[in-house]
């Protein structure tokens, strides 16, 4: 089959033209999007693509992101218990999904992966701003002058009328 074109109605060209616009992109980029993520979720009944500020991503039908799912995975000590079992107890998650989100991890890793990259990423950031914002409001505190007082503790006046 030829990537050049595929024959579609008119009628889901013109859908897939104002999608673009509504959008920003070019429908031919579009479609191949879309394209993708029917596939894969077509490989994986389950998941679904999602919107948010992180773009478009992996998740489980009314669920947690894929890449949550498997960071939580590799934050479990393989040694002392079983990932999926622990998982599934924090989360409120069954095995089934998830294996599922194992299941599409194996199939799409980079997918995946890049997501968790930029989750760090923005932590990171968060931390250094945090980090940052902590040694300022310490710096600030330090110089500021100490208030003297002016009487001894043991001594008072009478209050005046």
């Amino acid at each position: 089959m030829s990537a050049g074109s595929l024959p579609i109605s008119e009628d889901l060209a013109e859908r897939l033209r104002a999608e673009g616009r509504s959008s920003g992109q070019e429908p031919a980029a579009l479609a191949a999007s879309l394209l993708d993520e029917g596939l894969k979720v077509r490989r994986h009944p389950g998941i679904v693509y999602m919107d948010g500020t992180a773009g478009r991503r992996a998740c489980l039908s009314g669920g947690p992101d894929v890449w949550q799912i498997i960071r939580a995975l590799r934050t479990v000590p393989a040694s002392e218990f079983d990932p999926v079992t622990t998982v599934c107890i924090e989360s409120d998650l069954h095995a089934q999904q998830v294996k599922l989100a194992v299941q599409f991890y194996e199939s799409y890793p980079d997918e995946i992966d890049e997501m968790i990259a930029k989750d760090a990423a923005a932590v990171g950031l968060i931390e250094k701003m945090i980090a940052e914002r902590e040694s300022t409001a310490a710096l600030t505190q330090s110089e500021r002058p100490r208030p003297t007082r002016a009487r001894s503790r043991g001594s008072r006046s009478a209050p005046s009328l």
